[in-house]
């Protein structure tokens, strides 16, 4: 048993896609499926059944996956201890992060830190709070800017930065021109939102339900731009981080007077893992740096 056999296995294991893993290990299909293929011959078992296109573990598969990753970050330790003896000239690092911090945020954040640290390579992955901290337990994000609280014991959190949630419209729309608006008067509005995934969603159908209503949701699933593409045509209102609306002369923006509404975002990690040089590093410099960036953001 070789070690790239179960680096293998546990790509194809956590994708439960041979395509899709093939794709993340940068190797074609049929050379992946032909190392899997040696591995169930060395152990003489079946450790994939063929679902459809997908594959599932079979009940060996699933014996043999946590000790797969537990010999993957043991190795991935004695490398990070090696690289700490040479510092940060060569490292990678993976980040997770909500759209909204991944577009006005951590762009200029990212441009200062690898000024301080060319040698470093990015791994970027944008998501909703679920499919984070996912990431974060099969260990292909180091750590993940997240809406807090997140309920999982398991993570560290460094709290960041709180920003208001208010409702923004089309400038067309006949509510444009108010200084404010009350969540309880907006019962009869059309709204569009993020998929399920996205804690926006739930926290837009959690206040409008304090209002008394459940919102008329005419559209959902598209990432915050194409939201905000979809209020400034007048497809409907939503209700976003202030952070994720830029200066658009197609939107209006609406504070909440009924409601104080609020979104507190996070560093997370997990500490029951050694973390390479380069991942505590750029975890060090972000817990300052995106402060410093919502507070240019709000006052620009």
């Amino acid at each position: 048993m070789e070690l790239r056999h179960l680096r293998y296995f546990e790509a194809v294991a956590r994708h439960s896609h041979v395509t899709r893993a093939s794709e993340e290990l940068h190797i074609a299909q049929p050379a992946l499926s032909k190392q899997i293929s040696q591995l169930e011959q060395e152990l003489d078992v079946a450790l994939f059944n063929r679902v459809g296109r997908s594959v599932r573990l079979t009940e060996a598969g699933e014996a043999l996956l946590p000790h797969a990753r537990a010999i993957l970050a043991q190795v991935e330790a004695a490398r990070a201890e090696m690289a700490e003896r040479v510092g940060l000239r060569r490292g990678r690092v993976a980040v997770g992060t909500t759209p909204t911090v991944g577009t006005r945020l951590l762009p200029r954040a990212l441009a200062a830190f690898s000024q301080q640290y060319p040698g470093i390579d990015f791994r970027l992955h944008e998501a909703g709070v679920q499919t984070l901290v996912e990431l974060l337990e099969t260990g292909t994000a180091d750590l993940v800017v997240v809406a807090l609280p997140v309920d999982d014991p398991a993570l560290t959190v460094a709290e960041l930065f709180s920003e208001e949630m208010i409702v923004v419209t089309s400038t067309s729309h006949p509510l444009a021109g108010q200084a404010t608006v009350a969540l309880s008067d907006l019962r009869t509005e059309r709204w569009v939102l993020t998929s399920e995934d996205y804690e926006l969603r739930n926290a837009t159908v959690a206040a409008c339900e304090r209002a008394g209503y459940t919102p008329h949701v005419v559209l959902e699933g598209g990432e915050i731009d194409m939201l905000l593409q979809l209020v400034a045509a007048g497809v409907g209102i939503s209700l976003l981080p202030r952070l994720g609306v830029p200066r658009d002369d197609s939107l209006a923006v609406l504070p909440v007077s009924d409601q104080k509404l609020q979104r507190t975002l996070g560093l997370a990690w997990r500490d029951d893992r050694v973390a390479p040089p380069a991942a505590r590093a750029l975890r060090q410099f972000l817990a300052e740096r995106l402060r410093i960036e919502a507070e240019l953001l709000a006052h620009a």
